[in-house]
């Protein structure tokens, strides 16, 4: 259930404790698709919910909070990995499981997440980053653009090549 927001103004403490009880797996399973690191995906999370707090007078009710907070929290993980450029990537272990699937579909899950998890490796870091935010954040291009201050020429070219490239890695998942 996501906080429903009542009060005018900046959003309670009442108010961030329900939306982080009911929200905060999801904003640290894309937090990790996109730090590949646990240790980092938990630093972006609790940095996004601190700037979430410390500036919940800039919260527009228009939007809801768990929204809000989710796209802090993909900010505070892209700006995690600018400052540890170049870096090294490590292999994601695992993601968050779904409950709500029979075991074959689980099993098909996990398979496809490792198969995704091992071909992201593949990846350059634009490519990855901009994979992540099109296809799995749902993000748009101009956003993604302005976010990681590129062209969305640019953009559309990483998102080319991460996808041709994952065709070509993930194929043998295809005829499963």
């Amino acid at each position: 259930m996501v906080a429903v927001l009542k009060s005018i103004g900046a959003p309670t403490r009442a108010e961030f404790h329900e939306v982080i009880a009911t929200r905060a797996d999801r904003w640290y399973a894309a937090c990790l698709r996109i730090t590949r690191d646990r240790d980092l995906a938990e630093d972006a999370v609790q940095d996004a919910l601190l700037n979430a707090w410390n500036k919940r007078d800039q919260y527009e009710r228009s939007a809801r909070l768990d929204t809000w907070i989710h796209r802090i929290a993909v900010n505070s993980a892209l700006q995690i990995l600018r400052k540890r450029r170049p870096g090294t990537w490590e292999p994601l272990e695992a993601d968050i499981p779904d409950d709500t699937s029979t075991p074959d579909i689980a099993r098909a899950d996990e398979e496809l997440g490792a198969g995704l998890t091992a071909a992201l490796q593949h990846l350059s870091e634009i490519e990855r980053v901009c994979f992540v935010l099109k296809h799995l954040e749902q993000w748009r291009l101009k956003e993604i653009s302005l976010e990681i201050d590129a062209s969305i020429g640019t953009i559309k070219q990483a998102l080319f090549r991460a996808v041709k490239k994952l065709r070509v890695s993930m194929a043998d998942l295809r005829s499963e």
